[in-house]
């Protein structure tokens, strides 16, 4: 999150720190913005710029897609099932090639994925610099996990994107999982930044 305005970078440690130390029960389903909780001033949020409603605003917990999108690549490599997740409205900066982030609103759109392995999942989040870590601990069944992409398969003059990436998760030479994501971006002009601060 290098190059991040300080309201988002506070909203970031914030937002992370409520997943430190989080266990997931075997055949559970995590849901992010259940274990997140209440956004606001009075849980240590500030106003940071989000997307809502055809415009980019500020509005408290702007960043926190930074914490959603950092999760959802750590399930991802983990091999974990991602039951539901959703791309940004437009390609956003912070997160490099298009493909491979997931945005959160309270209590929806939401990023969810199932501990389908043999015994619990220990969630650990660390801040190093301008880098956000969540590392996954939990019991080997075996799973190897193949990510592919994103791959970016269009891009406009207007800065809209179309982009995939697939997972491939096999355990004792059979293919467990086999999805791929797909990313459709609209053109950020259409998300004009508003003017005034509606937080004021």
């Amino acid at each position: 999150f290098k190059g991040s305005p300080k309201n988002r970078v506070h909203n970031i440690k914030v937002g992370a720190a409520r997943f430190n130390g989080i266990l997931i029960k075997p055949g559970e389903e995590f849901s992010f913005n259940k274990t997140l909780g209440p956004v606001d001033a009075t849980t240590g949020y500030k106003p940071e710029l989000v997307i809502k409603q055809n415009q980019t605003v500020p509005e408290y917990g702007g960043g926190l897609c930074q914490v959603a999108t950092t999760t959802f690549r750590a399930a991802v490599f983990s091999g974990l099932e991602i039951t539901k997740r959703y791309p940004h409205a437009y390609p956003v900066k912070y997160y490099g090639t298009p493909g491979f982030d997931a945005t959160i609103y309270p209590p929806n759109p939401d990023l969810k994925f199932m501990n389908d392995t043999p015994g619990h999942i220990l969630i650990q989040t660390r801040i190093v610099g301008t880098k956000l870590f969540f590392d996954f601990y939990g019991t080997s069944d075996g799973r190897t996990t193949e990510v592919i992409g994103p791959i970016v398969t269009k891009k406009g003059a207007d800065g809209s994107a179309e982009a995939y990436l697939t997972q491939k998760v096999t355990r004792n030479d059979e293919i467990i999982i086999d999805k791929t994501f797909f990313s459709k971006y609209r053109s950020p002009l259409l998300y004009p930044v508003a003017t005034r601060n509606p937080l004021e």
